[in-house]
C-alpha cells in the first residue's frame, strides 16, 4: 500500500513537471536515489506502524492487568483446599490465629513469619485461613521449580499472560548485544502489587495481605529474591502499605531472615504450627482412619503427631501390614536420613551430632529442648551448624528460641538405636500388643 501511493505521487509529480516543463531526462543514477529515498520512507512506515501498534497493545495490556488485579484484590485469592474430609483434621485455634493476621488494622506496621516442620499442614491451614478472610488477602504458592515462579506471581493477582509483541523479538534479539537488565515479572507484579495496595487501603481503610507460602524453596535455591522479599515486606510495613506473610518450614529460612536488618520490621514471637495433640492424632486414627485404639497408640508413638506421618502409617496399616513392618520401614526412612546428614559412625558429624543427642536426653531435660545458644556451642562455623540444622534430624523453633529433634519417628530411632548414640534404652518402647 505504501509503495503504490509512492509511485502514484512520483508519476503524478512527474506528469504535472511534463505538462507545464520541457521534457527531463533522468539519469540511471538519479533514479536509484529516488527509489532509496522511497524505499527507506516506506520502511520507516512500516516500522513506526508497529512500535505504535505495541505501544498500543502494551498500554491496553496494563490497564487490563490493573483491572483484573483490583478484582482480585477485592474478593482474595481463595485458593482451593485439596484434601479429602477423611484426611482433614480441622484445627480452629490455629485457623482463627492465622485469620487474625490476615485482617491487620489500618495501622499495622510489621509483617508475619508463621513457621512449621514439613508435614504439619500448615499450608492447608494457610489456604483455609486466606480463603475464608477473602476480601484483601492474596495468596502466592512458591513453586520447587523457580522457573516457574513469574507465573505464580501472575496467577496469584489474576495477570493476564504475556504474549511477546513483534517489536518485543526483536529487542530480545538485539539484547543480546545490549547490557539491558531483564525486569523480570516477579518485580512487576510487585510494582503493581504496591499500586493496588494503595487503591485498596483508600478504599477500606487498612492495609490488605500477600502471604507467600513455601518460601523454604527460596533460601535453598535462591535466597536472593527472598531477600528481596523481606526488603519489600519491611518497606511495605514502614509505609503501611500492605502487610507480608511469609509461610515456611522451621530452620534455615527463619535464621536467615532473623539475621537481616529488615527483621527489625517482622512481628515476634513468629507464630509456629506444631504437630497434633495427642487428643488430636488419636481421634483422626481412630474415627477418621477407623483403626483400633490399641493399634492407633502404637502408631501414634511411632509418629506422633505429624500429620502427614500419620496418614503414611494409617495407610500402610490399613493395606493389612503388620505393625512390625510398619514400625521397620519408619525408622529404615529415618537412616538414611542419618546418613545423608553425616550423623552415623565415622560420618563428618558423628561426634558432634552424638554430643547433642545426649544433651537433648539428658534425665534433667525433660522437655527434649536446647537453647539455641547451647546447640551453637558445638559448632566453631556458621555453615556447619546450617547444614546439620537444615539435614531434618534437629528442628530450630524461632518462637521458643530452642532446638529440639525433627519428629517423634527421628527420636524412635535414637532411642532403638541407643548404643550408637551413646544414650539410655528407650522408656517408650513400642512392642507387639495382641
Amino acid at each position: 500500500m505504501f509503495l503504490t501511493l509512492h509511485l502514484f505521487f512520483y508519476f503524478y509529480s512527474s506528469k504535472s513537471f511534463t505538462n507545464s516543463s520541457p521534457p527531463l531526462h533522468i539519469s540511471e543514477t538519479s533514479f536509484l536515489s529516488i527509489f532509496l529515498s522511497s524505499a527507506v520512507g516506506i520502511l520507516a512506515s512500516i516500522l513506526l506502524f508497529f512500535v505504535s501498534g505495541d505501544v498500543l497493545y502494551a498500554c491496553c495490556r496494563s490497564l487490563y492487568n490493573e483491572n483484573l488485579l483490583n478484582k482480585t484484590v477485592e474478593k482474595g485469592t481463595q485458593p482451593k483446599i485439596d484434601i479429602s474430609n477423611d484426611e482433614f483434621v480441622s484445627r480452629p485455634q490455629v485457623v482463627e490465629r492465622i485469620k487474625e493476621i490476615l485482617q491487620p488494622h489500618k495501622n499495622h506496621s510489621y509483617y508475619h513469619l508463621i513457621c512449621g516442620e514439613h508435614g504439619t499442614g500448615k499450608t492447608t491451614l494457610a489456604r483455609i485461613a486466606s480463603s475464608e478472610v477473602g476480601c484483601g488477602v492474596i495468596y502466592v504458592d512458591i513453586p520447587a521449580d523457580l522457573s516457574g515462579l513469574d507465573k505464580a506471581f501472575g496467577k496469584a493477582i489474576n495477570f493476564a499472560s504475556e504474549k511477546i509483541s513483534i517489536t518485543g523479538q526483536w529487542l530480545r534479539k538485539i539484547k543480546s548485544d545490549v547490557d539491558t537488565p531483564k525486569i523480570s515479572e516477579c518485580a512487576k507484579a510487585l510494582k503493581t502489587f504496591r499500586h493496588a495496595s494503595e487503591v485498596y487501603k483508600a478504599k477500606h481503610d487498612k492495609p490488605m495481605v500477600i502471604v507467600y507460602d513455601n518460601v523454604s524453596y527460596l533460601v535453598h535455591k535462591n535466597p536472593k529474591i527472598l531477600d528481596i522479599l523481606q526488603d519489600d515486606a519491611k518497606h511495605s510495613a514502614d509505609d503501611r502499605k500492605y502487610i507480608a506473610v511469609f509461610v515456611c518450614s522451621e530452620g534455615s529460612v527463619p535464621q536467615r531472615m532473623e539475621s537481616r536488618s529488615a527483621w527489625s520490621r517482622a512481628k515476634t514471637p513468629v507464630m509456629e504450627i506444631g504437630d497434633l495433640s495427642k487428643e488430636e492424632s488419636m481421634e483422626y486414627l481412630i474415627k477418621k482412619r477407623k483403626i483400633k485404639e490399641v493399634d492407633a497408640k502404637k502408631l501414634f508413638d511411632l509418629v506422633g503427631g505429624r500429620i502427614i506421618e500419620l496418614k503414611t502409617v494409617a495407610d500402610d496399616f490399613l493395606k493389612g501390614q503388620e505393625f512390625e513392618v510398619v514400625k521397620k520401614q519408619v525408622l529404615n526412612k529415618v537412616e538414611k536420613t542419618f546418613r545423608s546428614a553425616e550423623l552415623l559412625p565415622n560420618g563428618l558429624y558423628y561426634e558432634v551430632g552424638k554430643s547433642i543427642i545426649g544433651d537433648l536426653l539428658n534425665s534433667n531435660n525433660k522437655s527434649n529442648e536446647l537453647s539455641f545458644l547451647d546447640f551453637n556451642k558445638y559448632f566453631d562455623k556458621t555453615e556447619k551448624l546450617n547444614e546439620v540444622l537444615g539435614s531434618n534430624i534437629f528442628s530450630y523453633h524461632p518462637e521458643k528460641n530452642v532446638v529440639t529433634f525433627q519428629s517423634q519417628s527421628v527420636k524412635c530411632y535414637v532411642h532403638e538405636n541407643a548404643d550408637i548414640f551413646s544414650v539410655p534404652g528407650s522408656h517408650i518402647k513400642i512392642i507387639e500388643v495382641n
